[in-house]
């Protein structure tokens, strides 16, 4: 594809075409139209507008194939070495680089990924191959080779790359055997401290993208739809990425989102722009540097939770008024932003905000005591004291001001994806309970943005205290309905029907199958299903936040030789079961907030034995000090402190599997070698995404008890996000049989899984996909 094009635009054809050099304009206009028809079909057989369909930036990347497009577009050097400069560094950067003085730890890096190629085997054909087109490469090979220290440039050109690396391997195996036989008593060379990248080290660079460049031309075609400088940009970037051509095609797509959004137009004559001035500039807006300064925030110490939850226990009788300001929409973004420090860092960032404001709030009235809690999603407030109306209007300006600057943040440095909608975050509510002002924070969802509903809202108070009286409807009317299946339990039905209901609200098709399949129960009628989901939703509404004291930070930041997490299955659906326990025994809107806080309770209490035996599988599962475990409020980590083997992995699983647990817990296993914290991180929330999708397509294919008897983890064997291999691995409860077709058929399901998630994910992206291992 583009063939001619590419061909033209490379060589100095186009460009004496466009300069009218040797041909008459007639020439021209008649080669140029030629060639803009060429362009044109191939456009449109590449399908290049797609590109522009998914992300509107990728516009002014694309090749134009009108005329003059053709001819402004001819690579220019100096153009082409700002523009991978350029897209090096962002990817560095986006990469997590720390690089106090950008250009010398720049040249540092460029020089490492220079020598891993020329000592990577694999990659000896296309290094060798674009050696031949490029007289710095030969002479970087030729260096310190005595036969070539005379030679001059002319007469090296000459001479063919491949007998330039037999001399430069010749030279390496005997410096290697007399470094055996001699100790280096010579400290190491130092890296010029110079503030720019040395014209040795641009060459390095753009040989290095040429070499990718070529490879995602021939394997990934739609590279072909951007033009020359976009591609280069992109090209540079990924080689900041990963090493290997073969796993770029992902890198260099993301390159391509980096330059539209960081990217600038270059001109003629441009410097090297991307110094530590600007390189800090750059950094300041990528996800990775935001997510550094607050995912580990916590505002509040325990001794403070403390406090706070001893006032909130007491309820009317601590004579206080509450505060609950919440990330209403948590679950929605860790499900579709697949990350998870992310979204934490995000809900910091709010509270950041809003506490400084509540802090000069308290330094204008001292004798109101205010004491804090914060958890992973929301951040709370007792005030102790007179609250007058005044003080009523400030904490309405105070959680508008607040979210008003957040938007602002968000949207100024594209932390989101523009159809995020940061307004309607961030929820508030007060009352004179703790879960008073909860629920009123959840109804105020309902609401425009930046509104704080009072619990004492006759309006609320009126509307929840009808849905109490229709969700007891519903509840009598399903249970009459369903009483001769086995999903009812207790005063309503069992934790999965809450489950399966609540995973596919508004599919009452999906609902019906996936029940039917797990009780062995008969069609279930269209009255039901719709029950069903209005029940399940309008009893939710009155579950209430979690208070825990100590807030762990469950993640693998710290996990260089590889790890897992474990996510709790089903945590959700047993909170609502709770809650809808406790609305079955409330006749009014009081008592139903005091069951349902009781029901939290004993929630928790089963949920703290689970990470009890979480811990313990943990520490019996591999050899003394290999894994560290850690637990926040609804999920576990292991870290481990050197790598684990699949063996240890599956033993993991199988033990979890034998236990009351084994489809309790979903796990996700990443490997040593993933450099980065934030990408440890997020293919561990990838990982966590397919098991949940992987489970949920199961649901519809095998009897409840047969998934109840088993433990999946998503082996995540890649180094590099959004792209490699992924393998299902699998602990079996002794209690269960699976056929030899029933095992076929999970792998057949995770595969289409796999793809499944893929398609979720990357529908607006030209990402790489992970691909399931056999």
């Amino acid at each position: 594809m583009f063939s001619s094009v590419a061909w033209s635009e490379g060589g100095a054809g186009l460009s004496s075409i466009c300069n009218n050099l040797g041909c008459t304009p007639q020439q021209k206009t008649n080669i140029l139209a030629q060639l803009s028809n060429q362009c044109d079909i191939e456009f449109k057989i590449l399908k290049c507008d797609e590109l522009v369909k998914e992300d509107k930036n990728a516009s002014k990347l694309m090749r134009r194939c009108d005329s003059q497009g053709l001819c402004s577009q001819i690579p220019i050097g100096a153009d082409q070495t700002v523009a991978c400069l350029r897209g090096y560094a962002n990817s560095l950067i986006d990469m997590g680089k720390d690089l106090k003085d950008m250009a010398v730890g720049m040249g540092n890096a460029i020089d490492q990924s220079w020598e891993q190629l020329k000592e990577n085997k694999q990659q000896r054909l296309e290094f060798i191959a674009q050696c031949e087109k490029s007289l710095e490469c030969k002479r970087d090979l030729s260096k310190g080779v005595p036969a070539y220290s005379a030679v001059k440039d002319e007469e090296l050109a000459k001479i063919s790359a491949a007998a330039l690396f037999v001399e430069y391997e010749s030279k390496k195996a005997y410096l290697q055997s007399i470094r055996r036989s001699v100790p280096n008593t010579r400290p190491p060379e130092a890296h010029p401290q110079d503030s720019e990248i040395t014209t040795e080290q641009k060459a390095k660079l753009l040989n290095l993208a040429a070499v990718i460049k070529e490879k995602l031309k021939k394997e990934y075609q739609k590279f072909n739809c951007y033009k020359p400088e976009a591609q280069t940009e992109m090209a540079c970037y990924a080689v900041g990425q990963v090493l290997d051509p073969t796993l770029l095609a992902g890198a260099a797509f993301k390159g391509a989102r980096a330059a539209a959004v960081l990217g600038k137009e270059v001109t003629e004559g441009s410097k090297l722009m991307l110094g530590v001035e600007q390189a800090q500039k750059a950094k300041a807006l990528t996800r990775n540097a935001f997510i550094q300064k607050y995912v580990d925030y916590n505002p509040t110490t325990v001794a403070q939770n403390e406090k706070f939850i001893a006032l909130a226990e007491k309820g009317k009788s601590a004579n206080a008024y509450f505060v609950n300001i919440e990330n209403s929409q948590m679950k929605y973004l860790n499900d579709n932003l697949k990350n998870k420090n992310l979204v934490t860092s995000i809900t910091n960032y709010h509270k950041e905000l809003v506490l400084e404001r509540f802090k000069a709030l308290q330094k204008e009235f001292p004798d109101l005591k205010i004491t804090e809690y914060s958890d992973f999603k929301s951040l709370r407030f007792a005030f102790e004291g007179k609250v007058t109306p005044e003080i009523e209007q400030r904490i309405q300006a105070i959680f508008k001001e607040s979210n008003d600057e957040f938007v602002k943040f968000m949207r100024d440095n594209s932390l989101l994806r523009s159809s995020d909608k940061p307004q309607d975050y961030f929820r508030a509510g007060v009352g004179n309970t703790a879960d008073e002002a909860g629920i009123a924070a959840r109804y105020a969802r309902k609401t425009g943005p930046g509104e704080v509903v009072a619990f004492s809202n006759s309006g609320l108070k009126s509307e929840l205290g009808a849905k109490i009286k229709s969700v007891e409807q519903d509840r009598v009317m399903l249970r009459e309905k369903l009483a001769n299946t086995k999903m009812l339990d207790g005063q309503t039905f069992q934790p999965e029907v809450f489950d399966i209901v609540r995973k596919n609200q508004g599919d009452s098709k999906a609902i019906n199958l996936a029940l039917m399949k797990r009780y062995s129960t008969p069609n279930i009628s269209n009255e039901a299903l719709e029950g069903l989901q209005r029940y399940v939703k309008n009893s939710d509404e009155f579950s209430p936040g979690l208070i825990v004291a100590k807030r762990e930070l469950a993640n693998l930041n710290d996990a260089s030789q590889g790890g897992f997490t474990m996510d709790f299955v089903g945590l959700g659906s047993s909170n609502m079961k709770g809650t809808a326990e406790a609305l079955a025994k409330s006749k009014d809107l009081d008592t139903a907030l005091v069951e349902a806080r009781l029901a939290e309770k004993q929630v928790t209490e089963a949920v703290n034995k689970q990470k009890s035996f979480f811990e313990k599988v943990v520490k019996e599962s591999v050899e003394p000090g290999k894994l560290k475990s850690i637990c926040s409020g609804d999920d576990c980590v292991a870290v481990a402190t050197k790598p684990l083997t699949e063996q240890e992995k599956l033993k993991v699983l199988n033990r979890v599997a034998d236990s009351k647990y084994a489809a309790k817990m979903r796990f996700a296993f990443v490997n040593d070698g993933v450099q980065s914290a934030e990408v440890r991180n997020t293919l561990s929330t990838h990982g966590e995404s397919i098991e949940k999708l992987l489970r949920k397509n199961l649901g519809t294919q095998f009897k409840g008890f047969k998934l109840d008897g088993l433990t999946f983890g998503v082996d995540m064997r890649t180094d590099t996000l959004n792209q490699g291999t992924v393998k299902l691995l699998m602990g079996q409860s002794q209690d269960i049989y699976l056929t030899k077709s029933e095992r076929a058929r999970i792998k057949e399901v995770f595969k289409k899984t796999v793809q499944e998630f893929n398609d979720s994910v990357y529908k607006k992206t030209s990402s790489a996909r992970y691909e399931a291992s056999p």
